[in-house]
């Protein structure tokens, strides 16, 4: 893919400088193509060149007169169009909007950002080619990463013209919190907020490009953007009090005890000074992003236009303590201290992950704003795949059909398609089907089947095998769950009898096809035969927005879903299992019980048609490991509704993961299950069964405490072990991401 930036690269400041890099340099370690395309208006190129106007033989005396008179302003503009021209990978050159209009460059997709792109004191109003109205060609992608607008709102004689470009970007994202809602009100697409650039990248990467100063004594570095009396005088008072000398960014002396200006150097070497200082004080956004990346003791001082970026990031670090507001505020240095630098470098991670996410996903098919092939109106990321417009559809137009990653979705067939909208009605994204609780709800138990045996064979504390044993025997009704077929692939299906129930029994890893399954179910009940309906959250929602009415005869038991794994993932694991033990799996146990509950005790137990058993530590195997850490994972899964609180069963069953800790008398390493009973219908199975148990009452605090109270978080490596699907094989590609296989 070939990709090009328009941002601020020509501004010779270094933070402009660094985030451009920055971005450039992820892109190309993300195998992008990448280039910056050379616009530099006059507004921006003016600002810095000290020969600005001039040109052929007076262009050749004013340089010289700057030789003579103001050299450093000359060194300064030839360092840093040296490291421009050198470090960017430039593309065209363009000094008028015009000019770019008619160039024709022909690129995959195209970035605005990161900087103040949309600042419109910045850009001289409103300037389209930060808006990317340059660009016609309606199949590339257009992105802003992390685009800023230096405040908390747009000037109202821009919206109209703002709002008009955004109508044909494919993604937005912005870098400061404060200015979601501003953007977010131009548009009717999500607007993302991203990291700036320059964390994206983890310090080595600096490497390439920084110098250190060849300065022997320790010293401070006071990088101020915006010329502030308070800043020069606290930087004073910080120099007397640890006796250490001031490095500082300007041209001119302003410290007491200074020793050196960085006026002139290059990007490059203003890493190395933020590196090496002992302490950096600044009102600078980047001087701010630099010292927290070299974990060098820092304090910021806002700057009075742009300050908001800088409490922006610092709460979304937390690291507020770092702002010193007024002079007078300071303490003592721990203000300076990075008090927990591993706690620090695991929030950036976070961040930039999800940060890469969007850029990345962005580039790529983007889910995000990819609508399905279906009247519902929905994105990719958004649909569960929960087959209710498929079963709905009076005319039978809607099929479901898996993508490159395995996962299906809804495509219409227009010409049976009559637009009578049951499918918009029946999505579970429109309409999540939760219940409202009444005063006594949910009420929750840790559970022990008291049959040992019974327990052994369940994946927790066995309490699915009494309530289906309940209402097959008892109420002569049936019983839906998900087993795996004679190929292993992992089905809906039907039980009569509890010979056939067996085969629902333990957890199977992989998004299950039910296909068909609605409207059984449906006919059954309007047949008066009780139906125990055993799903994971999505599926429970989508069968009561297919029925459309509640039914007496209908038990609803949900299943605590972790995420649903690509069943092309599982299908070719099972494939690579097959065709290295030459002969065929016939029975796939996930969480075999028989050295402990535990997941790190767990077993994975693979049995072949030729009598071989294979047996394998559950937590450390490949695709085991991808599950668990949410890279084979359907992208709905990342903006789940059905976690916490939001339930849609009538009861609710998972693995009580924790009790070992919050009740140790339930806990005996052969499993133990959560229960919520979430109304009426739920407490009245529940009393029907409930004397084949041990159990204690428990709370939602202790129930969530391991269990997911929120999504799963939609991550790079998902995305980046997807984009290799089909061309490694499978358990070698499992195996790259398998952070335990060392």
């Amino acid at each position: 893919m070939k990709a090009g930036v328009v941002t601020f690269h020509n501004a010779h400041n270094f933070g402009a400088s660094l985030q451009t890099w920055a971005l450039q340099r992820v892109l190309k370690n993300n195998k992008i193509e990448a280039s910056v395309i050379h616009y530099h208006p006059s507004i921006i190129d003016d600002l810095y060149n000290p020969l600005k106007g001039k040109e052929g033989f007076a262009k050749s005396i004013a340089k010289f007169k700057l030789r003579r008179k103001n050299p450093r302003s000359l060194e300064r503009y030839n360092n840093y169009t040296g490291f421009i021209h050198k470090q960017f990978d430039l593309l065209g050159d363009f000094t008028t909007y015009e000019e770019l209009e008619a160039a024709n460059l022909n690129l995959d997709a195209y970035i605005v950002g990161s900087d103040q792109v949309w600042n419109s004191e910045h850009i001289g109003g409103f300037d389209p080619a930060f808006f990317l109205d340059f660009v016609k060609d309606k199949e590339a992608v257009k992105i802003s990463y992390a685009a800023s607008i230096g405040k908390d709102y747009v000037l109202p004689i821009y919206h109209d013209k703002i709002r008009n470009s955004l109508k044909s970007f494919t993604s937005i994202s912005v870098r400061e919190k404060s200015a979601k809602k501003a953007i977010g009100n131009l548009t009717d697409k999500s607007v993302d907020v991203v990291l700036d650039p320059t964390l994206l990248l983890p310090r080595e990467d600096y490497d390439a490009i920084k110098t250190m100063p060849n300065i022997r004594e320790k010293y401070i570095f006071v990088y101020m953007m915006e010329h502030n009396p308070d800043v020069i005088a606290f930087a004073n008072r910080v120099s007397t009090a640890t006796g250490l000398p001031i490095i500082q960014r300007r041209p001119n002396k302003l410290f007491k005890n200074e020793i050196g200006s960085c006026y002139t150097s290059a990007p490059g070497d203003f890493l190395g000074l933020i590196e090496k200082a002992e302490y950096v004080i600044t009102n600078s956004f980047h001087g701010t992003v630099f010292s927290i990346i070299y974990e060098t003791p820092f304090v910021s001082m806002l700057h009075s236009n742009t300050g908001s970026r800088t409490i922006d990031l610092l709460k979304a670090l937390n690291l507020e303590s770092h702002l010193l507001y007024k002079k007078e505020e300071f303490k003592d240095f721990s203000q300076f201290a990075i008090e927990n630098p591993e706690k620090l470098r695991k929030r950036i991670l976070e961040l930039r992950q999800s940060s890469l996410v969007f850029l990345m996903d962005a580039l790529g098919e983007n889910a995000r704003n990819t609508k399905v092939a279906c009247p519902t109106n929905i994105t990719k990321m958004e649909c569960y795949g929960c087959f209710a417009c498929k079963e709905i559809c009076p005319t039978k137009a809607i099929t479901m059909a898996a993508d490159a990653e395995g996962f299906k979705y809804p495509v219409v067939d227009e010409e049976k398609c009559i637009d009578c909208g049951a499918c918009s009605k029946a999505c579970i994204r429109k309409s999540n089907q939760l219940l409202e609780f009444k005063e006594e709800y949910p009420k929750v138990y840790s559970v022990m089947n008291k049959s040992e045996e019974v327990r052994l064979k369940s994946s927790s504390g066995a309490i699915f095998p009494e309530l289906a044993r309940y209402v097959i025997e008892e109420k002569k009704g049936y019983v839906v769950g998900v087993k795996y077929d004679k190929d292993m692939r992992v089905v809906s299906s039907i039980a009569h009898n509890m010979e056939d129930v067996k085969a629902f029994y333990g957890s199977k890893y992989v998004k299950s096809d039910f296909d068909g399954i609605f409207p059984r179910i449906k006919q059954l009940l309007i047949d008066k035969e009780t139906v125990l309906y055993s799903g994971l959250p999505c599926e429970c929602a989508a069968l009561r927005s297919y029925l459309r009415k509640e039914y007496e005869n209908l038990v609803i038991c949900e299943i605590l879903c972790h995420a649903s794994p690509s069943p092309k993932v599982y299908e070719q694991y099972i494939d690579y299992l097959n065709n290295k033990y030459k002969s065929k799996v016939v029975k796939l146990t996930f969480r075999n019980k028989n050295s402990g509950w535990l997941i790190h005790k767990a077993t994975m137990v693979i049995e072949f048609a030729n009598g071989k058993v294979l047996n394998v530590n559950a937590r450390k195997n490949n695709y085991f490991r991808a599950f668990l850490n949410d890279y084979i994972s359907r992208p709905s899964c990342s903006i789940c509704a059905y976690t916490y609180r939001n339930r849609v069963g009538d009861v609710t069953l998972g693995d009580f993961w924790g009790i070992k800790d919050i009740d140790p008398s339930m806990f005996d390493d052969k499993g133990v299950s959560l229960l919520l009973v979430n109304n009426e219908r739920g407490s009245k199975i529940w009393e029907a069964v409930k004397e084949n148990f041990t159990y204690k009452n428990s709370n939602m605090t202790a129930a969530f405490k391991k269990n997911h109270s929120k999504p799963s978080r939609y991550k790079l490596e998902r995305m980046e072990l997807f984009s290799k699907l089909d061309k490694k094989p499978i358990d070698d590609l499992l195996y790259s991401y398998n952070d335990l296989r060392k």
